[in-house]
């Protein structure tokens, strides 16, 4: 990062301040050509008697210079310059998504092609969602979104990994820190209506036009104490609608690194994909089934296109004051152009 980065911006609010510096630079060149009448300035250290000529009078400047500079600084942030300055429009009808993402044992199978690779179902869900949450972004460079989405962890027990937020900074790096604990309990089963449970906790008192929680998983719930129909219709009595993504291939094998040649083959439980239906059905929503990267990067590009209708209202502006570091530097210099004059020069009347 640039040395000077701290002090670009993009515009100045109050650009008519700066007329000031005219004033500055007017003192400044009356300090440094002129002497008042009547007084004797003697130096008090060592380090200007001992300089050269030339060094001596860069010296004798320094106060009045360290001082025009301060101020100049000082003009600059009551000038109050601004970064990132961009429009944005205003919506009426925003949304708020809850994702719900398996992170069980059997989501480390690698079942899944990405780039020519093998991938677990994990790791490829995380790359899919990535996709989803930049969808949701008015430009892809915004660390900003358009609407609040959140996000739920669920094995053996459900957990909310990151709230609603429009910080889609702070959603994606929650995104990477989801996990599939080893050799845990918390990882060997599958809460489904418990995670479908915690979303509608979390959407039950939003005011947004749309609450939607979109659930994946790639097994069948066998633990936790709400089922999750009874979760689904929960979700129906406060207008939340639910879309569901079973992953996985049809058959229940999943490959897993190991073996004699590093791969094998072993049997799972299946998607259970009546369950999945019948919880889409209830809450108003869609079941999606995917077998391979395309039909879940399908499933969810879908889900975004179906949840963004927009209404523009207006127009605000997305900032970041820069002020901070102008108003410190120039008290910095006023303060080093007092101190100096207080090393280096005593007046004599």
């Amino acid at each position: 990062m640039s040395l000077f980065a701290p002090f670009e911006f993009t515009t100045l609010m109050q650009p008519w301040i700066l007329s000031g510096l005219v004033g500055v630079f007017l003192l400044l060149a009356a300090e440094v050509t002129a002497r008042a009448p009547g007084t004797l300035i003697v130096s008090t250290g060592e380090a200007l008697a001992g300089a050269p000529g030339r060094r001596r009078a860069l010296i004798r400047r320094a106060p009045a210079v360290l001082r025009a500079l301060g101020l100049s600084l000082l003009l600059v942030a009551a000038a109050r310059p601004i970064k990132g300055l961009q429009a944005r429009k205003d919506r009426a009808n925003v949304v708020d998504i809850m994702l719900c993402v398996d992170v069980s044992e059997s989501m480390r199978a690698e079942d899944f092609l990405a780039g020519g690779q093998r991938v677990d179902r994990l790791d490829v869900t995380k790359m899919v969602v990535r996709d989803f949450i930049a969808s949701r972004k008015d430009k892809p460079e915004d660390r900003y979104g358009l609407d609040r989405v959140g996000l739920v962890l669920y094995g053996s027990y459900a957990w909310t990994q990151c709230p609603l937020t429009l910080d889609y900074g702070v959603l994606e790096r929650e995104l990477d820190l989801a996990r599939i604990a080893e050799n845990s309990a918390k990882s060997q089963r599958t809460a489904i209506g418990s995670a479908v449970g915690l979303a509608v906790s979390r959407l039950r008192k939003s005011e947004a036009e749309s609450k939607v929680i979109i659930l994946l998983t790639d097994g069948q719930n066998n633990s936790g104490e709400l089922g999750p129909t009874t979760a689904a219709q929960l979700a129906k009595e406060y207008g939340i609608r639910i879309y569901t993504i079973g992953v996985g291939s049809r058959d229940g094998s999943m490959g897993t690194p190991g073996g004699l040649f590093g791969w094998m083959t072993r049997s799972a439980a299946p998607v259970d994909e009546e369950a999945l239906k019948e919880i889409a059905a209830i809450a108003d929503g869609k079941y999606y089934r995917a077998t391979d990267t395309a039909s879940l990067a399908g499933a969810y590009a879908e889900i975004s296109q179906l949840e963004a209708t927009e209404i523009e209202i207006g127009d605000y502006y997305e900032h970041e004051e820069g002020f901070v570091p102008y108003a410190i530097m120039g008290a910095l210099f006023l303060l080093a152009s007092v101190f100096s004059r207080r090393l280096w020069f005593e007046p004599i009347p």
